[in-house]
C-alpha cells in the first residue's frame, strides 16, 4: 500500500481545514506543490484569483511560499518571511499559520519575530518541522490545538446542548457528509454541532466552539489532544469513544455512549439508525452478489479498522486477511481487535503481509484503484484522501448510517472500470 501523509502534512492541512485561514510555506516551491493540488482537492472554495506574477502564490490562490533558493539557507530569509505576511495581511485571512519545511527549519529564521513586525501578533503562529516523523493525526491534533491556544478566548458561558464536534478533518472521506450526518444524529438527540473543528469550520465558530458543553469525538486519533484541552481550558464535557462509528453496529454503540455522557435520550438517533438499516438489508435481499467466504484487506486507523472488520465478519461473512493501522495507534481499539481476532481464530491477520490478492481492498483512494485496476482485487473501497483520480457528487461519507450505505454500495456493486468491467464476482476474476 501506498506512503501515508505524514505528520508534516497533517499540520498543513488542519489549517487548510480552516475556512478563513492561510498558511504560508517557508520553503523551497517544490514543498508546496502537492500540498497545494491535495487541498484544492479535499477542500475547493472560491478564493480570490491570483496570476503566475502574483508574489508569494505563483498561480494559487492557495498556500503561498517564500520559494526559497540555495543561498538562503546559507544566508538566511528573514526578510522573504516578513515580506510574504506583509503581503497575505492585504488579503485580510483571519488566521496565519507559518509552516516551514524540514529544509528551512535548518535556516533559523526568526518567524515569530517577523510576524510581530508585520502586525500579525493577534491572530499568526509559526509550526514547525519537527512533526514531519510523527503519524497525520498527531500532526493535526497538535496544530488545532494550537490553534485555540493562540486564539486564546476566555472561557464564558457554557450553551447548554451544544457540542463542538471532534476528529473529523478535510483528509477525511467526505468530511462535509461526515459533518452533516454526524450533526444530524446529535441533533436527534438534541444535541446542535456549534462547530466541526478543522473540517470547514471558520474562525469565529472556533471562537464560539469553547461555549460548548460537548466535545464529541468522531474518529477519536485525531481528537485525544484536543478535547483534553477543551476539558481542561473551558470545562467542556469530552465524549471520547473507544472506536469509530463505522457500520451500523459500532454507530448505534456510539450514540449510546454519548447519550451516556450527555445524558440525552437516544431513541430518535437509534430509530434513524434502524430505519437506514432496514432499508439497506432489504435491498441486500435482493443483491446478486454472494460475499460468504470472501477475504477483506483493510488499511485504516484503528478506530476505523475494527468496526468495519467486525461489520464485514458478522453482516457479511467475510474474513480477515490482512489488517494494517496505517502508522497510527490508539490502544482502547486495538484491544478490542485483538479480542475480536481471538475470538474468530483469525489473529494471524494483524499486521500480516500486503495480499498479492484479496476480494475486498480498504484503504486510500489512490491504492484502492490501483489494486482494483491491476487485479489484485476484486473491489476496492476508498476509506480516505489520497484519492486523486475522481471527483465525487454524491454523499459518501465513512461514519455514521449513512457511511454504512456508502461501505455497502463498494462492496456489492460492480463499478465501472477496465479491469473490473466484464466481472461478475470474485470466483469468476480468479478462475
Amino acid at each position: 500500500m501506498m506512503v501515508k501523509p505524514d505528520g508534516f502534512f497533517g499540520v498543513t492541512m488542519a489549517i487548510e481545514g480552516i475556512s478563513d485561514s492561510t498558511v504560508l510555506m517557508h520553503g523551497p516551491e517544490g514543498c508546496r506543490k502537492n500540498l497545494w493540488a491535495l487541498t484544492n482537492k479535499v477542500y475547493p472554495r472560491a478564493d480570490r484569483s491570483v496570476s503566475r506574477m502574483t508574489p508569494y502564490y505563483m498561480g494559487s490562490a492557495r498556500i503561498p511560499c517564500t520559494d526559497l533558493e540555495s543561498s538562503d539557507y546559507i544566508y538566511g530569509a528573514y526578510d522573504r518571511v516578513f515580506d510574504a505576511l506583509r503581503y497575505i495581511k492585504e488579503r485580510d485571512p483571519q488566521f496565519v499559520a507559518v509552516v516551514c519545511s524540514p529544509g528551512a527549519s535548518l535556516i533559523g529564521d526568526d518567524c515569530g519575530k517577523a510576524i510581530e513586525e508585520a502586525g500579525l501578533s493577534d491572530r499568526a503562529i509559526v509550526l514547525d518541522a519537527d512533526l514531519s516523523s510523527k503519524p497525520i493525526n498527531v500532526g493535526i491534533d497538535l496544530t488545532l490545538t494550537g490553534v485555540l491556544e493562540k486564539l486564546g478566548q476566555p472561557k464564558g458561558r457554557t450553551r447548554k446542548g451544544t457540542a463542538v464536534l471532534l476528529g473529523n478533518h478535510v483528509l477525511q472521506k467526505d468530511w462535509e457528509s461526515v459533518n452533516e450526518e454526524m450533526s444530524r444524529i446529535l441533533g436527534l438527540m438534541g444535541i446542535e454541532v456549534i462547530c466541526c473543528l478543522g473540517a470547514g469550520s471558520s474562525v469565529k465558530e472556533i471562537r464560539d466552539s469553547v461555549e460548548a458543553e460537548f466535545a464529541i469525538a468522531v474518529c477519536p486519533e485525531y481528537a485525544l489532544i484536543t478535547a483534553d484541552y477543551y476539558r481542561e481550558s473551558y470545562g467542556t464535557v469530552p465524549v471520547v469513544p473507544d472506536c469509530s462509528p463505522v457500520g451500523f453496529e459500532a454507530t448505534d454503540d456510539w450514540i449510546r455512549l454519548v447519550a451516556e455522557k450527555t445524558g440525552h435520550d437516544p431513541s430518535k438517533a437509534l430509530g434513524y439508525v434502524d430505519s437506514i438499516r432496514r432499508k439497506a438489508y432489504r435491498r441486500m435481499m435482493a443483491a446478486r452478489f454472494d460475499t460468504d467466504a470472501f477475504s477483506f484487506s483493510i488499511d485504516a486507523e484503528p478506530s476505523i479498522c475494527y468496526p468495519l472488520s467486525k461489520f464485514f465478519y458478522d453482516n457479511l461473512q467475510m474474513v480477515p486477511k490482512c489488517l494494517k493501522y496505517d502508522g497510527i495507534s490508539y490502544g482502547p481499539s486495538e484491544a478490542l481487535m485483538e479480542k475480536f481476532l481471538d475470538s474468530i481464530g483469525w489473529s494471524g491477520a494483524l499486521d500480516a503481509d500486503v495480499p498479492d490478492y484479496t476480494e475486498i481492498l480498504c484503504a486510500d483512494g489512490n491504492t484502492a484503484d490501483m489494486y482494483a485496476r491491476s487485479g489484485r482485487c476484486l473491489r476496492g473501497v476508498d476509506l480516505r484522501f489520497p484519492s486523486m483520480m475522481n471527483v465525487e457528487f454524491l454523499p459518501q461519507p465513512l461514519f455514521g448510517a449513512a457511511g454504512t450505505l456508502y461501505i455497502l454500495e463498494r462492496v456489492i456493486n460492480r463499478f465501472r472500470g477496465r479491469t473490473m468491467g466484464s466481472q461478475t464476482d470474485g470466483r469468476s476474476v480468479r478462475g
